[in-house]
């Protein structure tokens, strides 16, 4: 069954359709090929055949540890100087951080500055506009953090503090379009952590990614929140029932951003095992590409797979 997930078209298919290559019949339509909810006695074969086990869903999150002095010592000396060159062209522009409360007047605000940025996306979803009556209902749990330019917001990060999880999450963020190029992103990231660790809690996370980047968000969003030190893991290593296992394989990319990548579950003597192990970075592309920003604090091991699109 050939369907449209968001502007990515993809054919669904079933184990026996995925081994027979039976999926070969809708390449020229479609970028990715899945087997949703595959069992994992069958993720071998399926591997064999060139589709990918994977969360659908993954969960970025780092250890807080006990001050940024310790955190920052794991991180490289290139992403030291990369977080600390974001503060200064923050300081140089006169910015304004600091927490606000997440009032009905922030909210908009922040959904004003997060809309554009969706309509400037290839595949935007704008889930925080569709959250928002839950947000408001859950503002007392939230730790935002703002910029601003004078009164005018320039960019925010929507926390919430989660003690029984022992976690601080940035739900949702946005920046203006003036900002992306000063790595403000990178601000409202550090200034979570530092949130976090005030707080108290064990871990801070980066909310939740579709498994296929390239799609929702391209490769470079992977490469942009290992390098502040997060891991991608399964969503349902941290919230059992957050998404489910696929099969993958990446056909073309006519709405897929080329390159591609999805982390794939490592082979394993069990299904436990295989969710609890380090993912494997599976990048694809039609060409060369360099692989180093994709390396570093990201999968267990990478490897490029080269794409020759059927015509379309």
């Amino acid at each position: 069954m050939i369907v449209r997930s968001l502007g990515l078209p993809l054919a669904l298919v079933d184990v026996d359709q995925a081994l027979s290559g039976q999926w070969r019949a809708h390449e020229h339509e479609v970028d990715v090929v899945r087997v949703q909810d595959p069992p994992y006695a069958a993720w071998p074969r399926l591997r064999e055949a060139g589709f990918h086990p994977k969360p659908q869903v993954v969960m970025w999150r780092a250890e807080v540890r006990a001050s940024e002095d310790a955190y920052l010592a794991t991180l490289s000396g290139k992403d030291r100087y990369d977080i600390r060159s974001a503060y200064r062209r923050a300081a140089d522009a006169e910015l304004l951080i600091g927490t606000e409360p997440l009032t009905p007047a922030l909210l908009d605000e922040f959904l004003e500055l997060y809309e554009k940025q969706i309509a400037g996306m290839r595949h935007g979803w704008p889930v925080a506009v569709r959250q928002q009556a839950d947000i408001l209902d859950r503002a007392g749990s939230y730790c935002t953090v703002t910029v601003r330019s004078g009164a005018s917001l320039v960019g925010a990060c929507l926390n919430e503090d989660l003690p029984d999880r022992d976690e601080m999450r940035a739900r949702f963020s946005a920046v203006t379009q003036g900002q992306r190029s000063g790595s403000l992103s990178r601000v409202l990231y550090w200034e979570t952590m530092r949130r976090a660790r005030e707080r108290g809690r064990h871990w801070a996370t980066l909310g939740r990614d579709v498994n296929l980047y390239g799609h929702l968000g391209n490769a470079g969003l992977f490469s942009f929140k290992s390098r502040l030190g997060f891991t991608a893991v399964p969503g349902q290593a941290v919230e059992p029932g957050s998404g489910s296992h696929q099969a993958d394989r990446v056909t073309g990319f006519t709405a897929l951003s080329d390159p591609a990548l999805l982390l794939a579950y490592a082979a394993a003597e069990s299904e436990e095992a295989a969710v609890t192990a380090p993912l494997s970075g599976r990048l694809f592309s039609a060409g060369e590409v360099d692989l180093r920003p994709f390396r570093g604090a990201g999968p267990a091991d990478l490897t490029l797979h080269r794409v020759r699109s059927a015509s379309r």
